[in-house]
């Protein structure tokens, strides 16, 4: 992939765009001190959103985020708040409660974002239970009606049979 190659997405600096379809690993730790990592979540599907602070387009669609989120958590597909791109003093975890939101956030999520290629906030990562990622939302339109057609995406996928295996060892799509 070459960044004068005109399929290649390039960032305000001329840098390629990361477009990843499989999810890093990572590790990232809650507002209490514990750890929240893709290998506790491996084989569910979950939701990354990053944000700032300091981010006035997140401020206006956390609400309808952790709205729609709210209802997942309960089907099994939970969302984290993933901080990074931070002021030095920044209060991650006191900022989200302060506008009475509910989405647990993940704080120090800077090296997490550059793994998922993440170049500007808000983004939300659709991961799914194999470590797809199905979707990477940009907008900050918190009715955006992408944003539960996302997340019945991976609910449909969690509920879905798996796919048989052919004698090979291989998914069979012969159906």
């Amino acid at each position: 992939m070459l960044a004068d190659d005109p399929e290649v997405e390039l960032d305000e600096d001329g840098n390629p765009i990361v477009k990843l379809e499989t999810a890093p690993e990572w590790v990232l730790v809650n507002g209490q001190g514990e750890t929240v990592s893709s290998a506790m979540l491996a084989g569910k599907p979950y939701v990354l959103h990053f944000w700032a602070t300091w981010c006035p387009y997140c401020k206006r669609f956390q609400p309808g985020l952790d709205y729609i989120a709210v209802d997942y958590v309960e089907k099994g597909i939970p969302t984290y708040a993933v901080s990074w791109w931070e002021n030095p003093g920044a209060k991650p975890v006191k900022e989200m409660e302060k506008r009475g939101l509910m989405l647990p956030v993940l704080v120090d999520g800077d090296q997490v974002a550059k793994a998922f290629g993440v170049i500007g906030t808000p983004t939300t990562v659709f991961v799914n239970h194999e470590g797809g990622i199905n979707y990477r939302h940009t907008g900050f339109d918190p009715n955006d009606p992408q944003l539960r057609v996302a997340y019945e995406q991976l609910k449909a996928e969690m509920e879905a049979p798996p796919k048989p295996e052919s004698e090979d060892g291989e998914e069979d799509d012969s159906e």
